[in-house]
């Protein structure tokens, strides 16, 4: 075998290794939340927010935040979330309460409600997989 073929093999598989597999996808996102980016991530067809309550509780979110169906959930450092969905669907003008959410969570200090201070986890967003992410957005928007 010709000494340049090796190399050439290499290549070729290292290449074929970095290509996205058919278990991810490209999400184009000028999509329900207004970001221009493409994020790939596992599919996640359908979140969950009986999961994402767990997330909310593992992530810490309850020693801020108080839930009323969440009896661990008796935070006061940051607002209480029982009625979120409405509540987010009304804080910015013409943003919708998903995109309210996850503009939160991966930007605490942009939205700040009246009366608390930014105190919540910079990199909180950074902590999850893109399906624990959409599953606690599922969560918060089922608080209503």
């Amino acid at each position: 075998m010709p000494l340049f073929v090796f190399p050439l093999v290499l290549g070729l598989s290292l290449l074929l290794t970095a290509c996205p597999s058919e278990q991810s996808q490209t999400r184009e996102s000028a999509s329900p939340y207004g970001k221009n980016t493409a994020t790939p991530y596992p599919l996640n067809p359908s979140p969950d927010p009986v999961s994402g309550s767990q997330i909310f509780i593992t992530k810490g979110c309850i020693a801020c935040h108080a839930v009323s169906q969440i009896s661990e959930a008796k935070g006061v450092i940051g607002p209480k979330l029982d009625q979120l969905a409405l509540t987010a669907s009304q804080r910015v003008k013409g943003q919708s309460a998903e995109a309210y959410l996850r503009d939160a969570i991966e930007k605490p200090a942009a939205y700040l409600v009246p009366g608390y201070q930014n105190l919540m986890t910079p990199n909180l967003r950074s902590t999850m997989t893109e399906p624990e992410f959409e599953d606690l957005i599922a969560f918060l928007l089922s608080l209503k």
